[in-house]
């Protein structure tokens, strides 16, 4: 087996140990942030029956309060946050979610990974929202830690992302973070039943808002 298939499968079970996990009795995986520690990320507990009645609220109401960070824009409800997490987050083995939790145990954030690749060893940061008021550069140690884990636990070589070009904020964020951007894809808006959703329309001239993708820099190389 070489070295790249061996990162791919330890990896792959790692993660759907640790989601199966999610929400059992006893302590859970906990990955800490900040040096020394402020915070711990903390695997949201996504199979049914074990879902957090905390978590589950906290997402729905720091969702509705940032509306315009996604692509889908609707008014969450508790029943429909835990059924993403059930039906959508937990069968799928490419992803990960996790509560940012303080050291007493209070939620302030949430971040994730998505969109594994298990072959090419390539992810996705995903769901990364503040929803609460942390300490200064709390969001940027958590993003160094679950890098640190994608990368030295998981394997995972190639770290990128997407971000609307109308969050000045989160860019900024990124950059700083030393994304690097790539390519940038004009959005269309499509009216739904619940909101809006943007869709890539990469012939739209003029378009209200695009969506940039962006990589970090100094990935790893493959090894052979």
């Amino acid at each position: 087996m070489s070295v790249v298939a061996n990162q791919s499968h330890h990896g792959h079970r790692l993660l759907v140990a640790i989601k199966a996990a999610a929400g059992a009795p006893g302590p859970p995986l906990s990955l800490p942030a900040g040096s020394p520690p402020f915070a711990l990320l903390r695997p949201v507990a996504t199979s049914p029956g074990r879902t957090n009645p905390g978590d589950v609220k906290a997402l729905t109401e720091w969702r509705n309060r940032h509306q315009t960070a996604f692509l889908h824009e609707f008014q969450a409800t508790e029943k429909r946050t835990e059924r993403w997490l059930t039906q959508t987050v937990g069968p799928d083995d490419g992803r990960i979610l996790f509560m940012v939790d303080d050291l007493g145990g209070r939620a302030f954030a949430y971040i994730g990974l998505a969109l594994i690749d298990w072959t090419s060893l390539g992810c996705e940061v995903d769901s990364v929202l503040r929803g609460m008021p942390a300490p200064r550069d709390a969001m940027a140690a958590v993003h160094q830690s679950l890098i640190a884990w994608a990368r030295g636990t998981l394997g995972l070589e190639r770290v990128s992302l997407r971000a609307r070009a109308d969050n000045p904020v989160a860019l900024a964020f990124y950059r700083n973070m030393g994304y690097v951007e790539e390519q940038r894809v004009p959005l269309r808006s499509l009216s739904t039943d619940d909101g809006k959703l943007w869709i890539e329309e990469p012939a739209l001239n003029d378009a209200e808002v695009e969506i940039i993708y962006m990589s970090l820099g100094h990935q790893t190389e493959r090894a052979e």
